[in-house]
């Protein structure tokens, strides 16, 4: 039985020493501990041929493992936190055995959530003390970030804050690594800008939000928001508050496709610390609008005391022209007549004017006739209709502009129709939607009365008025016609929309360059075949997903439209080797999709299978030349046993695709049980390697050295990472370096090994074994060049570790240059400007070496070691080392042979001039503290003696 003290071993020794105790009763052929690893179940152990007892998710589900074997669920405070399972005849003692490993269990998973609240609790603090410990943002914001960094993956972090006037947001802090254009901290965004909308949208929300990519494109569509420049695949986001409970901005966290989510804990998490992180900036911006604060009051009050002055003054008389106006304004909203409308006009006009007498004219451009709705004058009864003259009228009306007259005016004196010249005379125009209509005039015949340029505004409102009583009677008699008119239109329209209804039902179904099924359409063709085929109505089907390789290849050298004929074509061929009645859809980009009916085997599916991999043999011609696009296939057969919905059938022919490219592209894949568990382990590999990074000891660098051809001593050394698991034992590279390239782990790899290998030649240099004249190769993964502080930390480890920098030598592999071809040149010219040496990894093996060469500045060549294997082989071979050098000699560039392991090699090197060399002839990779320097110094005396 389990003694009290292991309770302190893991789950996994707990779990084995449990299978341990039942194997002594006897009887058992085969046994499992599954255990609960935060939302997902992990076998802990197992014995015998376990891998075919049932899942944990099985036996949640009802299924046991049959007659010759049992379950036991591993149960503590009502929770279930794993199982154990066998085949054979179990002791009696099981149950006793599987309280306490449950038991242990609930153990574990306490301590590590006491470990997490411990180190959240701390965090929580340090945020809360940043806030006296920072007088301005631009110190506090920076530990913020790296406070959260320590709670979470926040690689993607930003902080939003409100402007001044409430009505923009700006970013006083903003770090994405995909993001080409960051917003400038003190730029203030509007808040439909790009960066800004979902921070926007999240405020007026008022609650913390998460949301998926798809859920974000979706958003950004129905609520008409300005995208980001890049679409993440999860963002997450949190009101900041002060301490009264207003908001104050925003704090947002975003993920990318080679990155995972956060968990429902980190979430929540993220939550709790969105309120410290709003109490922090609340605090620190409330010393500096404190301050602000009084000094605008003061403003604000010098300012009051001399408006509160002229208001008092000017109020009674406002009020009175207020009333008036509003009566003018509501009057013109009334269904009076034209003439009764225009006299209740006047009347109000004359308590803000003197209007005594009044004229409205209205100009005819047809007839070219002035009329006159309305006349006041105490000289004149009627005005008749006239032709335009050269009175004040038809001034108003040539200029369009207000006129005022009066006895200081600079204006030619004019008698108006009544024959009696006014002492001042005050005239606006009257406009309708932007049309001149006609004038509002008064005028006053006595000397005392003046008009000025107060009485011109109020004119003018009254002008607006006339103008929508005039636009009011226009409309009425154009509305009849316009009905007419409108029925006509309509019967028209119905028949247009029922035409463009059905083009738009299509267009959303179908992709508009290969009018193949797009994605929202297969996925519907998908989810009806899965549900038929799960109610028993429909057929087996099988699934095909299909990749063009090298695509982007073929559309950066040919163009867009080169590669949209590539892909008319592609799906033509696919089509030709399908039955009438299987489904094909493009999905996006260079990937299409097949529903393939009536799928009894695997058999059928491979049959199809091969067609279309043989049917991409065959070059497309494309600008006038031949272009080779090959085809990798990913297949899965729907099967109710091992899938629960399609989308999941999408996701295992997508990764059985990928194993395709990984195996060399052009083939296929047939999902199988196995690949599921390989996916499985590669998970769970990349959360061990996670953590491998975070201690010292499980990354090795190894050293393989370089030899002077001439005269045999030591020139360098390649710097080769390996990983000693600790249950696993030494992981060789080309098992977790491609997952470190897709995890996005390779950046943190890849510093690593700069790290440590600097540190190494620091401690040789130190113990006199190296000189300036050795040369350190490291590798460079292509993913570095998304880093834009690549150079700078490089630069930092050359000063920390007091090296040259002409002793670093950065191999960089053709990809890097493939995928970012500006940015790596960018990125290679600043390493250069570190006095860094660039070395070009495996060349010769690549499709664009040569125009490398004459792009880029490279101080070394590695020539592969695939033409050093068969050079006492091949002449092939042998030919292409010797054009290597001549051209390495030509351009001034050293050279390095790879994988030298013959006698023969190495003198054929020697008599082709090469100038380094390196391979298992000379030493195997090995730890610092493995080198053999003693065999290393007799390469000196055997090369000369030899020479």
């Amino acid at each position: 039985m389990m003694s009290t003290a292991e309770y302190l071993e893991s789950p996994a020794q707990a779990a084995e020493r449990a299978l341990a105790l039942l194997v002594r009763g006897g009887g058992l052929s085969a046994a499992a501990v599954w255990g609960l690893s935060g939302v997902t179940w992990q076998r802990l152990a197992s014995l015998g041929a376990a891998d075919g007892l049932p899942s944990a998710d099985a036996l949640a589900s009802g299924r046991l493992p049959g007659p010759d074997g049992g379950a036991l669920a591993l149960r503590m405070a009502d929770n279930t936190v794993g199982w154990l399972v066998w085949r054979g005849q179990a002791p009696a003692e099981a149950a006793d055995i599987a309280a306490l490993l449950g038991g242990h269990l609930y153990c574990a998973a306490l301590r590590g959530e006491q470990s997490a609240a411990r180190l959240a609790n701390e965090t929580m603090l340090e945020i809360s003390l940043l806030a006296g410990e920072c007088a301005s943002l631009d110190r506090l914001l920076p530990r913020l970030h790296k406070l959260m960094q320590r709670l979470m993956d926040a690689s993607n972090f930003a902080i939003a804050l409100y402007g001044d006037d409430g009505a923009s947001l700006h970013f006083p802090f903003y770090v994405d690594r995909r993001d080409p254009a960051p917003p400038s901290p003190q730029a203030m965004l509007p808040l439909d800008d790009g960066h800004a909308a979902l921070a926007a949208w999240l405020l007026r929300g008022g609650k913390p939000m998460v949301l998926t990519g798809e859920r974000i494109a979706e958003l950004c569509r129905d609520e008409k928001l300005a995208q980001p420049a890049v679409l993440p695949a999860f963002w997450m986001g949190a009101p900041l508050v002060n301490a009264d409970g207003n908001p104050i901005g925003a704090v947002m966290l975003h993920a990318y496709e080679d990155q995972a989510a956060l968990t429902s804990s980190e979430q929540l998490l993220f939550m709790f610390a969105a309120r410290h992180v709003g109490f922090a900036l609340d605090r620190v911006l409330y010393r500096s609008q404190l301050e602000r604060q009084v000094w605008l009051r003061t403003c604000e009050l010098e300012g009051a005391n001399a408006r509160l002055r002229a208001e008092v003054a000017s109020r009674k008389q406002v009020e009175k022209f207020q009333n008036a106006l509003f009566r003018i304004a509501e009057l013109s909203n009334s269904s009076l007549s034209l003439e009764a409308f225009l006299s209740g006009l006047h009347r109000l006009l004359s308590e803000m004017v003197s209007a005594r007498n009044c004229v409205v004219a209205l100009y005819d451009k047809l007839s070219d006739r002035i009329t006159f709705p309305y006349c006041a004058d105490e000289y004149v009864e009627v005005l008749h209709p006239r032709k335009p003259a050269q009175g004040y009228i038809e001034q108003v009306l040539h200029s369009g502009r207000p006129l005022l007259v009066d006895p200081y005016s600079q204006v030619p004196a004019a008698v108006e129709d009544g024959g009696v010249k006014p002492q001042s005379w005050l005239g606006v125009p009257l406009y309708c939607d932007h049309e001149l209509l006609g004038v509002l005039a008064v005028q006053s015949y006595d000397g005392e009365v003046s008009y000025n340029f107060r009485d011109q505004e109020v004119l003018e409102f009254v002008a607006n008025n006339i103008g929508a009583a005039l636009a009011r009677v226009r409309a009425l008699e154009s509305l009849q016609q316009a009905y007419a008119e409108l029925e006509q239109r309509v019967r028209e329209r119905t028949s247009e929309l029922d035409a463009v209804n059905a083009q738009l039902e299509f267009d959303s179904l179908h992709d508009p360059l290969t009018k193949l099924p797009n994605r929202n359409y297969f996925a519907k063709a998908l989810h009806r075949a899965w549900e038929g085929f799960v109610a028993g109505s429909g057929d087996r089907f099988a699934l095909l997903f299909i990749d063009l390789d090298r695509f982007k290849l073929v559309n950066d050298t040919l163009g867009h439209l080169a590669g949209d004929h590539l892909l008319f074509e592609a799906g033509a061929r696919i089509r030709s080797c399908l039955r009438h009645y299987d489904f094909l859809a493009r999905l996006g980009g260079d990937e299409f999709a097949v529903v393939m009916f009536g799928m009894q085997g695997p058999e059928d599916c491979e049959i199809i299978a091969r067609r279309i991999v043989r049917e991409f043999e065959r070059p497309v011609i494309l600008a006038g030349r031949e272009v080779f696009s090959t085809a990798s296939v990913g297949v899965v057969l729907a099967d109710r046993d091992h899938y629960r919905n399609a989308d999941e059938l999408l996701r295992d022919a997508d990764h059985a695709m990928y194993c395709t490219k990984q195996q060399g592209r052009q083939g296929y894949t047939l999902f199988s049980h196995q690949l599921r568990i390989d996916q499985a382990d590669q998970l769970a590999l990349e959360t061990e390697l996670r953590r491998a990074l975070e201690e010292d000891k499980q990354l090795i660098p190894y050293y393989q050295p370089f030899i002077d051809a001439k005269t045999g001593k030591l020139s360098g050394f390649e710097t080769l990472v390996r990983w000693q698991h600790p249950q696993r034992g030494l992981i060789p590279p080309a098992l977790f370096l491609p997952m470190a390239e897709e995890s996005g782990l390779i950046n943190r790899l890849d510093r690593y090994m700069v790290n440590a290998a600097c540190a190494q030649l620091q401690a040789w240099r130190a113990e006199g074994r190296v000189g300036e004249h050795i040369s350190l190769h490291i590798n460079l993964s292509s993913a570095n060049f998304h880093d834009p502080d690549l150079v700078a930390w490089i630069g930092g480890r050359i000063a920390h570790y007091q090296l040259p920098p002409a002793m670093l030598h950065l191999e960089i592999t053709e990809s890097a240059l493939i995928d970012q071809p500006e940015t790596a040149a960018t990125v290679m010219q600043a390493l250069h400007g570190l006095g860094v040496k660039l070395a070009l990894d495996d060349f010769g093996t690549g499709y664009s070496a040569l125009s490398y060469l004459h792009r880029y500045r490279f101080d070394v060549l590695k020539i592969d070691q695939s033409f050093v294997f068969d050079l006492d082989r091949k002449e092939e071979s042998a030919a292409i080392v010797r054009a290597i050098l001549a051209l390495a000699r030509a351009l001034d560039l050293d050279v390095v042979a790879e994988g030298v392991e013959t006698a023969a090699q190495l003198a054929m090197l020697q008599e082709m001039g090469c100038s380094k060399l390196q391979g298992f002839y000379f030493a195997a990779p090995a730890p610092a503290h493995g080198l053999d320097w003693e065999r290393l110094a007799r390469f000196e005396q055997e090369i000369r003696s030899a020479a």
